[in-house]
């Protein structure tokens, strides 16, 4: 196979890119790590539930204000809802003091969830694209440009490689973890590597949970679901709830702290599950399902973090820049120059990164 463009990452900005340059009528072949697409966006259908019952363990929200996202999601029919904060939040601010309620106005902007989970954005654009095009479980290993195109090096996980010519790729991943993981030839300049090693990768260190439960009781007793806690384990918590009702569930990010992270599993669980009861009562604590997704142990999420300085903020400017005359460039949410760290930044970066390839080709 010969394809016009390699995309090298099937999450959300990769996508975009792929759809982009389909439409534009380029043949594309997108290389995935993993053996699903979504990247860093998964949704989970819990043991035991049917359809409509889906979790993000993974990025979860967009909003109101957020306009490539919206109208992506139209583009493909599929539909959101508002994140349910009718009731009362309750703050945990220290260790031992009982948790204070508090009222909190509605937000502006809206956060929105996806109908189904956010994966379902990427299955839809995934199917868009012909039968063929996403090849899972392949790890690009090297990009070579020279004056007659772009050589792909890629290597599955039984350690077959292959190689696969093309006129441009588009990099797709975090780019931290391309800077360590994909060789280029020739180098690149110094610095672009300086903004690849010096820009954080977002949900590099995240640890998210979910509760699940018989019934929303906390939203009978009046309360959003929404807490916060200077304590822990979970420094916040979210109504996780499918607008059908088919789930009722809560979700938390684990605190950052190495003391809560390090913990055995079975004693975070039950760390997490008293601090639930503390917040929300003793039905909280006893929940029928718990599930945790450790993006800091993925190795296609997270590197080493070791900085030295300051880490860059997201959007700079050496990685919205094609290289080699067009043929090599970047997309993800985090070279976003708005929206970045968000679904919308990785919707943005992948349709400048079409556009660029377009450009380049002519």
């Amino acid at each position: 196979m010969h394809p016009d463009v390699v995309v090298v990452g099937a999450g959300l900005a990769g996508l975009t890119a792929a759809g982009g340059l389909h439409a534009a009528g380029r043949s594309v072949l997108v290389v995935e790590a993993r053996a699903a697409v979504g990247g860093r966006i998964k949704t989970l259908v819990p043991q035991g539930y049917g359809e409509g019952a889906a979790v993000d363990l993974g990025a979860t929200w967009h909003w109101s204000n957020q306009p490539r996202i919206r109208a992506l999601a139209d583009e493909v029919g599929l539909e959101a809802f508002p994140q349910h904060r009718a009731g009362r939040a309750v703050v945990e601010e220290s260790a031992g003091a009982a948790p204070r309620p508090i009222d909190l106005p509605p937000p502006s902007p809206t956060e929105l969830r996806f109908a189904g989970g956010a994966q379902a954005l990427c299955h839809r654009l995934a199917a868009r694209l012909p039968g063929g095009s996403i090849v899972f479980e392949t790890e690009v290993t090297s990009v070579s440009v020279d004056g007659g195109g772009v050589t792909v090096t890629a290597a599955t996980g039984a350690g077959e490689e292959s190689q696969v010519g093309c006129q441009a790729v588009v990099v797709a991943v975090p780019p931290r973890l391309a800077s360590a993981g994909i060789a280029f030839f020739p180098a690149l300049p110094e610095p672009v590597v300086e903004a690849m090693q010096g820009t954080p990768t977002w949900m590099a260190t995240a640890i998210k949970c979910i509760a699940l439960y018989e019934t929303a009781f906390w939203r009978e007793a009046g309360w959003s679901g929404l807490a916060f806690s200077r304590t822990g384990p979970l420094i916040e918590i979210h109504d996780a709830c499918t607008p059908g009702g088919e789930v009722a569930a809560l979700w938390g990010f684990l605190s950052a702290d190495h003391s809560v992270r390090d913990l055995p599993h079975d004693e975070r669980v039950r760390a997490v599950f008293a601090q639930l009861g503390r917040l929300f009562g003793p039905q909280a604590a006893d929940p029928l399902q718990y599930v945790e997704r450790d993006w800091s142990d993925d190795p296609y999420t997270n590197d080493v973090v070791v900085w030295f300085g300051e880490p860059l903020a997201y959007g700079h400017p050496a990685l919205a820049e094609p290289l080699f005359g067009g043929r090599l460039v970047w997309a993800g949410s985090e070279t976003a120059d708005a929206g970045a760290g968000h679904m919308e930044g990785a919707v943005r970066s992948g349709q400048r990164a079409a556009a660029q390839v377009l450009a380049g080709l002519g």
